[in-house]
């Protein structure tokens, strides 16, 4: 018969190890609760202790989100790997979905978390898995425009074709949403160009309502039908004419498209581009055009007969800027993308041979030469640059855009450190405004200065400005 005092101490010693398992679980469940928040945070380093601390990698949130999907949308500064390793060592499932049917592979993508991509199929991730609507990653990634991530699902053989339940395949959603350069890669892969989306429309006019000059481009390079419209008669035309995007108008009209079509309130793109007071449109389209009024300054006329006539030069001085106003026979965006050096090929009319963008140079007594000329970008590219704060910044471009070069003596002047006193190209109402620092140009107001503007194979014409 055991004593009283060996009964108590086995009392004793299974009461302790119940507290030592209770407090085990405690742990793992705090732990737990700190991954799902550090997962959600993208906190990186916090996410690495939880999983350390036995934290569950396959615990959920009110959505059914993993860790995994939740980390996979961030970029996690550089510890992407770590993190996906160390969630993947501790058998996290790389192919659980939340109530939306999303996997981690679609986090990634919709995110452009690229590296995350590439990690997440590096572990065994199904490339054309799909949520409860269908959409795959590649959908993801095309529809937001992520080019990057799109290059690594391509390169991980995912179907550029599959469709979602409503028939949207990776190339309509990104053509529509003015994603150019996913849709670029797409078709580099063998995407095919439907006739129509899937709501009906012509892919002309559901590539116009993504406002995106390169996905337009894209679209007429088949050859596809320029003039269809959609339930109330309007085309592609009259779109871009709506939304005040130009050059998508211009590309269109190159393309021979039909100006004079009605929609079904009887109106055509030249009514709606009025109606938005948009007089740079409505001129191309064959509307009235008031030029730009200049008042004060100098003027130099340079004959021009593949621009279509006389381009004026009127330089003058602003406050501590020189304002150059440059005025072409037809508003400005007319000549974009409508030269031999940036034309698509679908261009068939209204083109030019050479370039349209000028080239001044001014001299004062026997002080330095400085030039002015032009970079003309082109479209579905990121910007860099900087703010008035000197803080990097960048930006999509969805359509061709001037910038401004200047060279003192032949060579190009750093002007990235100006902020926003650098010099800039503006279209204003279809006149190229040009505003550079007089001390970026070493002038003063007062001075007589000797200019020559040049533009492509036009002659030159000199003359004498007084600032």
């Amino acid at each position: 018969m055991r004593s009283k005092v060996s009964v108590a101490l086995s009392v004793l010693i299974l009461f302790s190890a119940g507290s030592a398992l209770a407090a085990t679980a405690k742990e793992k469940a705090a732990a737990t609760a700190k991954l799902l928040a550090a997962a959600t945070a993208g906190d990186q380093d916090d996410i690495l202790e939880a999983i350390a601390a036995g934290a569950d990698v396959n615990a959920r949130d009110a959505e059914k989100n993993t860790p995994l999907i939740l980390s996979s949308v961030h970029s996690l500064f550089g510890k992407q790997r770590q993190v996906v390793e160390a969630l993947v060592k501790a058998k996290a499932r790389v192919e659980a979905v939340n109530t939306d049917g999303l996997t981690a592979l679609m986090g990634a993508a919709s995110a452009g978390q690229e590296g995350m991509v590439r990690l997440i199929l590096q572990n065994d991730a199904k490339v054309d898995a799909t949520d409860n609507d269908g959409w795959t990653a590649l959908h993801y990634a095309s529809a937001a425009g992520h080019w990057s991530a799109v290059k690594e699902l391509i390169a991980a053989e995912a179907n550029v074709n599959k469709a979602e339940k409503k028939g949207w395949t990776p190339l309509v959603l990104a053509l529509f949403n003015g994603r150019g350069s996913a849709a670029e890669y797409l078709i580099k892969a063998g995407a095919k160009m439907p006739e129509a989306g899937p709501n009906g429309m012509s892919m002309v006019l559901m590539s116009t309502y993504g406002r995106d000059l390169a996905s337009v481009r894209h679209v007429l390079a088949t050859d596809a039908p320029l003039n269809g419209v959609d339930s109330d008669g309007w085309t592609a035309l009259e779109v871009a004419s709506l939304y005040g995007d130009g050059q998508i108008v211009m590309e269109l009209l190159r393309a021979g498209a039909d100006a004079s079509i009605k929609d079904g309130e009887g109106k055509t793109a030249l009514d709606r581009a009025l109606e938005r007071e948009n007089a740079e449109i409505a001129a191309i389209l064959g509307g009235p055009w008031k030029k730009r009024a200049s008042t004060g300054g100098t003027t130099l006329s340079i004959p021009c007969a593949p621009l279509g006539g006389t381009v004026t030069a009127h330089f003058a001085v602003d406050n501590t800027a020189l304002v150059v106003a440059t005025t072409f026979p037809k508003p400005l965006t007319w000549y974009l993308g409508g030269g031999s050096m940036n034309r698509a090929s679908s261009a068939k009319g209204q083109i030019y041979e050479g370039s349209f963008t000028p080239t001044y140079l001014l001299k004062e007594g026997k002080g330095s030469e400085y030039g002015i000329g032009y970079s003309q970008y082109g479209t579905s590219v990121t910007l860099e640059y900087q703010d008035g704060k000197g803080n990097a910044r960048s930006k999509p471009v969805y359509a061709n855009v001037l910038d401004v070069d200047i060279e003192k003596d032949g060579t190009d002047m750093d002007t990235a450190d100006l902020g926003d006193d650098r010099p800039r190209a503006m279209n204003e109402g279809g006149v190229l405004v040009t505003r550079i620092p007089l001390s970026l140009l070493n002038l003063k107001p007062g001075k007589t200065v000797r200019a020559t503007a040049q533009i492509g194979t036009c002659k030159a014409v000199t003359g004498k400005l007084k600032l």
